[in-house]
């Protein structure tokens, strides 16, 4: 799906439900341990995370038995060496889903570093292999994105919560934005879009005033 953001009229790309489907599915049947793009690509979606800051993670940063993630640095690929992240805010706790913290728990198996993303050439994807991968990706799953990239993979992220209904503000923490001004002003296109589908929940809402049953399970 295509959107132009109001301001900066810029082509903004993100994958539909059924697309992320796809590309998850395909990315979890393709993991290879010597190389870790697919992984990569499957942190992005599940966590909204930066390019950078997924380069940087270490095996430190992942607590399985809580299923979180610790964002506290990103990575140079160029020097493949750990600088700050974004912003102060950028530093911040994710919580993640079961699926991923298995893939992490199978990953810790071949661990070669404390980098996790580490492949079997002792170096991180850069951002032009992962990106290879994704288009490579998208190819074989016949999806056509020809302005999609791996930041895109961020922007579907925010679009699937938003789609699902999580709040604004929790959406904002874990993409680490310094406020909640913006997470507004740079997902406004998203934002207008889901709020007629907000707008029939909280009509719906409204009607249950009059219903005592719907009241009554609110309040419990």
């Amino acid at each position: 799906m295509t959107i132009r953001h109001p301001k900066k009229s810029r082509k903004i790309e993100y994958l539909n439900i059924q697309e992320i489907q796809q590309l998850s599915e395909y990315s979890f049947n393709h993991i290879n341990k010597n190389f870790t793009s697919h992984q990569m690509i499957l942190t992005a979606i599940y966590t909204g995370m930066r390019l950078g800051e997924i380069q940087g993670l270490q095996w430190k940063d992942i607590n399985t038995d809580f299923k979180t993630i610790t964002v506290r640095h990103a990575l140079n690929e160029s020097t493949q060496e750990l600088i700050p992240t974004k912003n102060e805010s950028s530093n911040r706790i994710i919580r993640i889903n079961q699926e991923l913290t298995d893939m992490f728990i199978e990953m810790k198996q071949h661990k070669r570093a404390d980098l996790i993303f580490i492949n079997q050439y002792g170096t991180v994807p850069t951002s032009a292999a992962v990106n290879k991968k994704l288009r490579e990706s998208l190819k074989s799953l016949n999806i056509k994105r020809a302005g999609f990239h791996f930041h895109s993979l961020r922007h579907t992220h925010v679009a699937y919560l938003l789609y699902c209904g999580a709040d604004l503000y929790a959406i904002s923490k874990r993409l680490g934005h310094s406020d909640l001004a913006t997470t507004t002003r740079v997902y406004s296109y998203l934002i207008e879009e889901y709020k007629v589908k907000t707008d029939n929940k909280i009509e719906q809402y409204l009607d249950d005033i009059t219903d005592p049953k719907s009241v009554k399970e609110i309040a419990e």
